[in-house]
C-alpha cells in the first residue's frame, strides 16, 4: 500500500523518476529483491539534483514574498553496525508514556533510536506535543516501503508496532486522489505522507535527496504547488506545519526538520 501511494502520488509530480498506478498485486508479484521486499518496494539509486537557499529571517524577507521558517531540527545517531547497539528503555515521545511499551526489546530492525532521537529533538525546539494532530505533511525517508512504516512509528505518528495499520487505515494518503484501495471508516485527521512520491518514486539521489524533501516541503508551505508542477493536486489544503525526515546508514545518522508557513 505504501508503494501504491507514493508511486500513484508520483503521477502528478513531473520531477519524479518512477510515477506509476499500482495495484497490491502489481507490487506483491513484482522481483523479489529481499523478502518480502519486492523491487517495487524499493527506490532507485539515481541522479539528480535539488537546490534550496537558508538565511536568515531578513535576507528571506528580500529574496521571496512567501518565505518558509525552519523552527525545529534534531539529528540522532547510533551504532554502524545494528549488533552493537545496546538494547533499553523506549525514548518516549512528548504524547507517549513507559506503559505504552512495557515489552518492546528496543532499539531492533523494526526501530531506530536514532530516527527517534531526531524527532523528540526536533519536537522540542518547535514546541510540539502531538505530530499526529499538529503536522500537516511529510516527506521521509522512504528507501523501502518497510522504511516508511517504521518511520511512521520511529517519529510517533503512531506507537511502535501499530505502522501496519496506520497505512491500512488510510491516514498517509491524500484524501483528494484514488489509489484504488478500500479504507475502513475510522477517527482521525489524514497526514499526508510522501505527497511528492518519496524516495520510491521520485529516485534516491544521495545527497540531493534530502534537500529535494525541503524543497517540495517549502512549495507545500508557500501553496505553490500548481506554480511548479502544473497542477494543484498534490496540494496539502491549509498546509502550515511540515516535517522532512533523512536518514543515512541503517538508522546511522537520522535528521528532521520541522518546517513552517511564515
Amino acid at each position: 500500500m505504501v508503494a501504491i501511494k507514493n508511486h500513484k502520488n508520483a503521477l502528478y509530480n513531473p520531477y519524479a523518476q518512477s510515477p506509476m498506478e499500482l495495484t497490491v498485486k502489481d507490487v506483491r508479484s513484482s522481483p523479489m529483491v529481499a523478502t518480502p521486499l519486492t523491487i517495487l518496494d524499493c527506490c532507485q539509486m539515481s541522479d539528480g539534483a535539488a537546490v534550496a537557499i537558508l538565511c536568515s529571517e531578513k535576507i528571506a524577507e528580500k529574496l521571496c514574498k512567501k518565505p518558509v521558517k525552519i523552527t525545529g531540527v534534531g539529528c540522532g545517531t547510533d551504532s554502524m553496525r545494528m549488533t552493537d547497539r545496546p538494547h533499553g528503555e523506549v525514548i518516549l515521545l512528548p504524547h507517549e508514556t513507559k506503559k505504552d511499551y512495557k515489552n518492546l526489546k528496543y532499539p531492533g530492525v523494526h526501530s531506530f533510536r536514532g530516527g527517534r532521537m531526531a524527532a523528540k529533538l526536533a519536537y522540542e525546539m518547535t514546541g510540539i506535543k502531538d505530530p499526529g494532530e499538529e503536522l500537516d505533511f511529510i516527506e521521509l525517508h522512504d528507501a523501502y516501503s518497510s522504511s516508511e512504516i517504521q518511520t511512521y512509528e520511529d517519529i510517533g505518528l503512531c506507537k511502535y508496532g501499530e505502522g501496519g495499520r496506520f497505512v491500512e487505515a488510510g491516514y498517509p494518503f491524500i484524501p483528494n486522489i484514488d489509489y484504488g484501495l478500500k479504507f475502513p471508516k475510522r477517527k482521525g485527521r489524514n497526514i499526508p505522507v510522501n505527497p511528492s512520491g518519496g524516495l520510491l518514486a521520485c529516485g534516491h539521489p544521495v545527497g540531493a535527496t534530502g534537500l529535494m524533501q525541503a524543497v517540495f516541503a517549502f512549495w507545500q508551505l508557500q501553496g505553490t504547488i500548481k506554480k511548479h508542477l502544473s497542477k494543484d493536486t498534490l496540494q496539502i489544503k491549509n498546509a502550515r506545519k511540515g516535517l522532512i525526515h533523512s536518514h543515512a546508514g541503517t538508522g546511522t545518522y537520522i535528521t528532521v526538520s520541522i518546517m513552517e508557513r511564515v
